[in-house]
């Protein structure tokens, strides 16, 4: 065990001595076993890059909001008195935390549940598949052989068409 940390002392001095030869120092402090830790222009820009996106991917969480800013001492439900056209209210959630940061949250929270009309979602639903099979007819025409491609087309036109039987007869039946 001793070796091996031997080693790893050695190995950081070298590296240190390497570095302290090239670039001058321009920061130093002390370690927790009391040791000094020396840092140069490009060690500190390093470091400071890889805090600051800890920081902002922390910033994500509640729980990485407490590690930077101590705890959430307060949570608020704030109206925008903007609501959308299915009547939902848009909202914005404060949480403050114990050093004074603020994070603020868009929410939406439904007065009412949506009722979707049967004949918009079919028509939506019909003008995606039209959209789709336009598309693959697109690719189909690039990229398939020209006779693969007109048998695919005439394939398609073959599908769309309705045939129709209509039986009149007395009485309305």
């Amino acid at each position: 065990m001793k070796k091996i940390l031997f080693l790893t002392v050695a190995a950081v001095a070298a590296i240190c001595a390497v570095t302290q030869a090239d670039e001058p120092i321009v920061a130093a402090t002390i370690r927790a076993d009391g040791s000094t830790n020396t840092w140069t222009q490009a060690d500190l820009q390093a470091a400071l890059g890889l805090m600051n996106r800890m920081y902002w991917r922390d910033q994500g969480t509640d729980a990485g909001r407490q590690k930077w800013h101590g705890e959430r001492i307060g949570e608020y439900l704030l109206p925008t008195g903007v609501t959308n056209a299915n009547g939902a209210a848009q909202m914005i959630v404060v949480q403050l935390y114990q050093d004074g940061f603020v994070a603020t949250n868009r929410m939406v929270r439904y007065r009412k549940r949506i009722r979707q009309d049967p004949e918009a979602a079919a028509k939506a639903a019909a003008e995606a598949k039209r959209r789709a099979d336009e598309a693959r007819a697109a690719w189909e025409s690039a990229n398939l052989p020209p006779d693969l491609a007109a048998l695919r087309a005439a394939q398609r036109i073959a599908g769309e068409t309705n045939e129709v039987t209509v039986i009149v007869g007395p009485g309305g039946q």
